[in-house]
């Protein structure tokens, strides 16, 4: 019997957790939404597990909703991915190509819960539905606090190297597709 030709792992279910989350930014100041933990005072991004049925956008913008209280929207921008464009008029070569105006992860992160077991993250950049109030009643008042800071400021007040990392990434992709 055949084995593949890449270095490959598989997991059945049980092993592994999909999340989805989104940088959250206010585009009219160039604001990024951010979380504070109350139990440690940790300054994270809404993400959250994607449940059963669900698609990884509708996880996404429900965990910020339950998470922040803000309505949102997946952005659309312009980045480099392996993804294939939506209509394909030729076989292409597996590489990262620039994409224009496409609503998709711009990164994934592989989180190792345990021997064997994994969360897999998704990560969407989200605009806040500014025409639209805050549900302040849907967001997780005992866990959170939530609060904007400006691009500069909320690199520095992450808690997480991989998070500041995520965040800068996004105000990249969203300062380029407003730039062109």
């Amino acid at each position: 019997m055949a084995s593949s030709r890449f270095d490959s792992e598989q997991y059945t279910s049980e092993a592994f957790v999909e999340s989805a989350g989104a940088v959250l930014v206010r585009l009219s100041n160039q604001e990024v939404c951010l979380l504070r933990t109350l139990k440690s005072n940790e300054y994270l991004l809404a993400k959250g597990r994607r449940n059963c049925g669900e698609t990884r956008h509708e996880a996404a913008t429900r965990e910020i909703l339950e998470q922040t209280g803000f309505p949102c929207r997946l952005l659309h921008l312009n980045f480099s991915t392996r993804a294939p464009p939506a209509v394909e008029t030729e076989q292409l070569d597996d590489q990262p190509r620039y994409q224009i105006g496409i609503c998709e992860p711009f990164t994934l992160q592989l989180r190792h819960l345990a021997a064997g077991q994994f969360k897999l993250i998704w990560w969407y950049i989200a605009a806040v539905n500014e025409d639209q109030p805050s549900q302040e009643d849907l967001q997780e008042k005992d866990k959170f606090t939530v609060e904007f800071f400006n691009y500069t400021e909320a690199l520095e007040k992450l808690t997480f190297q991989m998070d500041r990392d995520l965040v800068s990434k996004a105000i990249e992709i969203v300062n380029h597709t407003h730039q062109e």
